[in-house]
């Protein structure tokens, strides 16, 4: 059965990639049963997650604002690019990514899945650095 989740209804994770806050719209807890996630991350102004990697997920995102710099791959041979409103960024599960906003005045969002899980405590989350201050 469908099932519409109301953006007034998004449950807040900010705790999981600070100063990353995710609105988590569809995964286990508002659809029963279904095999992905899908959730809608705002980055503010400047801030940047720590780097991680999801050990049984692919990750999906849509930049819907903002410009944010992306960093793929372990310290040792990392690939820096930067995405803006419009791009899409895929990451295979397994590969280490993070990202900074590159705007000190505006929050960068987007929208952003993992498959083959149905939440985001079983995509397998492996954090590869502390939280940036």
């Amino acid at each position: 059965m469908a099932v519409l989740v109301k953006a007034k209804d998004l449950r807040k994770l900010e705790h999981l990639e600070p100063p990353v806050n995710i609105g988590m719209g569809i995964d286990k807890n508002t659809c029963p049963g279904t095999p992905f996630t899908m959730g809608h991350p705002s980055v503010p102004p400047g801030g940047r997650n720590q780097r991680h990697y999801h050990i049984h997920t692919a990750a999906g995102m849509y930049i819907m604002k903002g410009r944010l710099r992306m960093f793929i791959g372990p310290e040792w041979e990392m690939k820096v690019f930067d995405a803006e409103a419009g791009d899409f960024l895929y990451v295979p599960k397994g590969e280490i990514h993070g990202l900074q906003n590159l705007s000190d005045t505006e929050p960068a969002e987007m929208v952003a899945m993992n498959s083959s899980s149905s939440s985001l405590d079983e995509s397998g989350l492996v954090f590869v650095e502390p939280p940036w201050k």
